[in-house]
């Protein structure tokens, strides 16, 4: 009896580090990635490293019945930075985790190359992951990706949301589409022919890490939309006593349209997906045409004032949003 007849093929596994050293370096294959801050300290007075960890859910599914690892790449990429940058950090470096029940050396390549050409966009360093064989908890062919991204953050530089004020103003940046929450529904929709499969469905998660970096100093609190929506992902960064208040007043892409046909209620909607908003930033009135003109400007943004902080009602002081639909 060998390994390989259980449904582990240790050979083809190291094969596969092997071809990926090609892609990033000897450190591949040590029992842990290195990392030095050296130079990195000389640039911050108090430094505070930031981590954060996300998958990108069941629509990788999807991505692999399509072999779009390339999205499945920057999907994870974006998750994972996105979420970094909302607590002010610059990314430094990421790992990933990549189990599946049959590795196959050609599709986990291609990801990791992807992979690793995403974060270089970012100066961020692919430093190391784990690749896991693991039948009996996958089957027929089934993977699961997940990443693990740290960064760095000046103290006094990372948000202060007690600084959120009655009549700030609440800005949306637009959304590629469903980016990669909600995809369970998306699939049961599918399976039910409510809706077909098209490249807006599948778009990848758009990076908001340069926008938001650009404009730290001059925001007072960044919300990626992920997972929860509007409705879930908003009030983490409202005080108590305050709430988030939205006006729907964009227009939102074809996609979510099509979910809305399909049967899906508008206010499940809005606790299930980013409706056309991935990014959120709560800024002063003062700050607001600046902020705007730098995202328009320097990275081809519209920008969209979509509400105002507002102060919680008296007999529903502990709700922080509200969206006028």
């Amino acid at each position: 009896m060998l390994y390989k007849d259980s449904g582990v093929d240790i050979n083809k596994a190291n094969e596969s580090i092997s071809s990926i050293k090609n892609i990033i370096g000897d450190n591949i294959g040590a029992y842990a990635g290195l990392f030095s801050l050296k130079e990195i300290l000389l640039e911050y007075n108090d430094p505070i490293l930031v981590a954060s960890t996300d998958g990108i859910g069941t629509k990788l599914q999807l991505l692999r019945d399509y072999k779009m690892w390339n999205t499945a790449a920057v999907d994870l990429v974006a998750m994972n930075l996105n979420d970094l940058v909302c607590m002010t950090a610059k990314p430094l470096f990421f790992l990933d985790y990549y189990a599946t029940s049959s590795l196959n050396k050609e599709e986990f390549v291609s990801f990791i190359k992807h992979l690793n050409e995403t974060l270089n966009e970012f100066d961020c360093k692919l430093l190391g992951g784990e690749t896991a064989e693991l039948p009996g908890v996958f089957y027929n062919n089934n993977e699961d990706v997940a990443g693990f991204a740290v960064g760095i953050a000046e103290k006094n530089r990372i948000f202060d949301y007690s600084k959120i004020e009655v009549g700030d103003k609440i800005i949306g940046l637009t959304s590629s589409g469903v980016h990669s929450n909600g995809f369970s529904l998306v699939r049961k929709l599918l399976s039910e022919k409510k809706i077909k499969v098209t490249d807006d469905l599948l778009n990848p998660t758009k990076l908001y890490v340069n926008q938001t970096l650009q404009i730290i100093d001059l925001i007072k609190g960044a919300a990626h939309i992920t997972g929860g929506g509007l409705i879930d992902n908003l009030p983490r960064i409202i005080p108590n006593g305050l709430c988030a208040c939205l006006e729907f007043n964009w227009k939102i892409p074809k996609v979510f349209e099509d979910i809305l046909n399909a049967g899906v209620d508008i206010k499940e909607m809005f606790h299930v997906f980013n409706m056309g908003i991935g990014m959120v930033y709560i800024v002063s009135k003062d700050n607001l045409k600046i902020v705007s003109d730098i995202l328009n400007k320097e990275f081809s943004e519209e920008v969209q004032v979509i509400g105002e902080v507002l102060a919680a009602e008296k007999n529903n002081i502990d709700k922080k949003i509200l969206i006028k639909i």
